[in-house]
Formats: structure tokens, C-alpha cells, sequence
């Protein structure tokens, strides 16, 4: 588990950068920018507060890692041991940066690369690198008093310390392996070469990127294959089913998943010969087991519909935790006068 409430920001680089192919160039700072200490909490808090996911990533490189012009960069500053080599590194990222930016619609901005102590990575305290890159500019109004005490406003453009564009914060652990990085990522044509191109980072395959690739094969072979044998309703209730059983449990087994989900012998074999052409596609395995991240269940569990949604305009809400239960309640039929499908709800009384 990460925690950065303690993180204390050291020293930051500030440059500006444009987009190559509109020839914009780039600006590089002479030194580290000069922070007091109002300034520096502001810059902490404005850098770390995105960071609220669990999503690890490592740098990598197809041939050598230490090709990998970013982690370079970052190898040096971390073996520098405090922020002496910063500036020096920064300019080189920067320049990495304006040669990656490429895109017609990258946005020029400035890049900002932070030195950070008293981070705490899985309970080791270790320093960290931040880089940023912010470019949306926010129109404010700037309230001042004139000469005669009259207040007027005045507009002005910044940036909004609660928006930041593109980010990464890279932890001085597993050098060897590309270090472990958080990403601010929001996954778009446009953002792509963040973190592509410039950092050029992979999902590292811990247990929150096992649970969310195994809730994600389970819906999709809900919609490919269980779909095509059982109705909504009971697409409904195995994919709560799914989602209950890494709600309940904190270690994932593959057997106890196939007897209290599937439960079926007829699915349990449809379930493991869709689960193992997926698994041997995507490099994992699921049959040795792994912890259960609660928060990639949170992050997955917006994907698993608990909604029957019928071509009349009708929507039936199941429960998440109780759908199992409650489509017990639920009969469908076919009416043959209005040639209809209908499902027949049982209760016992409305409740307000």
C-alpha cells in the first residue's frame, strides 16, 4: 500500500514545452525553481492529490531497459542520492518530451519534475520523482481594491490547482525490475504519448491488475458465451454472483470460484476452456491463486450491471448483493395473446 500524507516535496524544476510539429520549441530553467514553504505545500498538495488509485506501472523497454530514455534520467537523479542532478535530468526529459510530441494536437504546457522524500511504499519509507505536465488554463477573477476603496474585478487566466493534465510518480523501488510508478492516466488518442512514447511504462502484473483481469475475462465470457444459452436475468445473476464472490473473499481460488458461481458441471467446463484460451493470451494464470484487491473489485464493480433493461421502456433494478436472491422472485414467460415476453414479480408488499 501507498501512502503519501507525509511525502515532503524537496526541490522542483520548472520548463515550458511545446509541440514539435508546430515548431513551438521549449524553454529550460536555469536552476531549480525557488520554493518558500507556502509555496512548497501548495506544489505538494497540487502534484500528489490526483494520485488516488492503486494501478502500478513499470518502465520497460522491447531490447534494454536502461534504453528506456526516462528511467535513465530517473536511475541518475535517484543514485545522485538527494536532488543534485535534478536540473540537469529535467532538461534531459524535457528535451525527450518536446521530441515525442508529435501529435498535432498535443498541447504545449509546462513540465514541472519533482523530488520528493518520506514516501511510504508497502510500509518502507523511499523518496520519489514526480513529473508533471500541466496545459488547460482556467479563466479566474482576481478581486482588488482601487485607490478610492472601490473592489473590482479583474479576469485572469492560470492554472487550476485542482486540475492536473498528465503526471507520474516514480518510487525508488525495484530499480532493476523499472522501478514502481503511479500514473495519472487518462486513456485517450491524445495522451498516448505520455505514456507510450515519453515514459513508455507497463501495467505491472500484481494483484490489483490479476482481479480486474479476471473480472473482466468473466464478463466478457458472460456476453460471448452465457449469453447466448440463458436470459437476461440470469446474465444478471452470474455476473453478481461474480462480483459477490470477490466482494466476500480475501484470496481468489479457482475451484471455490467454479463451485459457487458457475456451480454447474456444463459451465464449469464452457468457463475454464474460455478462462484458459484468455489466460494463455494475456500471459496470466488464474489457477495458482492470488490476493483479492478490494480496490480493483470498487473499480470493476461499475462494469457489473445489476439492470434489466427491456425494449418497453422498463428497467427491473436487482440488488447487487441480494440479485441471486431476488430473481428467485422473477418468473419470465411468453404471452401468447400479445406475443410478448413478460416477467411476473412476487412480493410481498411494496415498500415506500
Amino acid at each position: 500500500m501507498i501512502q503519501l500524507n507525509e511525502a515532503q516535496l524537496k526541490a522542483v524544476a520548472l520548463h515550458k514545452v511545446g509541440n514539435k510539429v508546430h515548431d513551438e520549441g521549449y524553454t529550460a530553467a536555469e536552476a531549480l525553481y525557488p520554493m518558500d514553504e507556502q509555496l512548497q505545500v501548495i506544489l505538494r498538495d497540487f502534484f500528489l492529490r490526483p494520485f488516488k488509485n492503486e494501478e502500478l506501472f513499470k518502465f520497460t523497454h522491447p531490447t534494454d531497459l536502461t534504453l528506456n530514455e526516462v528511467y535513465t534520467y530517473c536511475q541518475r537523479i535517484f543514485q545522485a542520492i538527494g536532488t543534485g542532478s535534478l536540473l540537469e535530468e529535467s532538461i534531459n526529459m524535457l528535451k525527450h518530451l518536446y521530441e515525442v510530441s508529435i501529435h498535432p494536437q498535443i498541447h504545449g504546457g509546462e513540465l514541472y519534475v519533482a523530488y520528493f522524500r518520506d514516501c511510504e511504499y508497502e510500509g518502507r519509507e523511499t523518496d520519489a520523482i514526480g513529473i508533471f505536465k500541466t496545459e488547460t488554463k482556467d479563466l479566474f477573477l482576481r478581486l482588488v481594491e482601487d485607490p478610492s476603496n472601490e473592489l473590482q474585478l479583474v479576469p485572469e487566466q492560470g492554472i487550476n490547482l485542482k486540475k492536473l493534465d498528465k503526471g507520474c510518480l516514480i518510487f525508488n523501488q525495484f530499480e532493476e525490475d523499472g522501478y514502481s510508478l503511479l500514473l495519472i492516466n487518462k486513456d485517450s488518442e491524445e495522451t498516448r504519448y505520455w505514456t507510450e512514447d515519453f515514459l513508455n511504462v507497463v501495467r505491472i502484473q500484481d494483484n490489483a491488475y490479476h482481479t480486474e483481469s479476471f473480472l473482466e475475462m468473466t464478463r466478457e465470457f458472460c456476453d460471448e458465451v452465457f449469453a447466448q444459452e440463458e436470459d437476461k436475468k440470469e446474465q444478471v445473476v452470474f455476473m453478481n454472483k461474480s462480483i459477490n464472490y470477490f466482494s466476500q473473499n480475501k484470496a481468489f481460488d479457482l475451484g471455490a470460484f467454479n463451485q459457487e458461481v458457475l456451480g454447474r458441471p456444463e459451465y464449469i467446463e464452457k468457463f475454464n476452456t474460455y478462462r484458459q484460451d484468455y489466460e494463455s493470451e494475456q500471459g496470466l494464470n488464474s489457477e495458482e491463486g492470488f490476493a483479492i484487491s478490494k480496490y480493483a473489485v470498487r473499480r470493476k464493480k461499475k462494469d457489473f450491471k445489476s439492470i434489466l433493461k427491456l425494449d418497453t421502456q422498463i428497467e427491473i433494478h436487482l440488488k447487487t448483493k441480494d440479485a441471486e436472491q431476488a430473481a428467485d422472485f422473477m418468473e419470465r414467460g411468453f404471452d401468447e395473446m400479445r406475443g410478448l415476453h413478460y416477467y411476473k414479480v412476487f412480493f410481498n408488499q411494496e415498500i415506500e
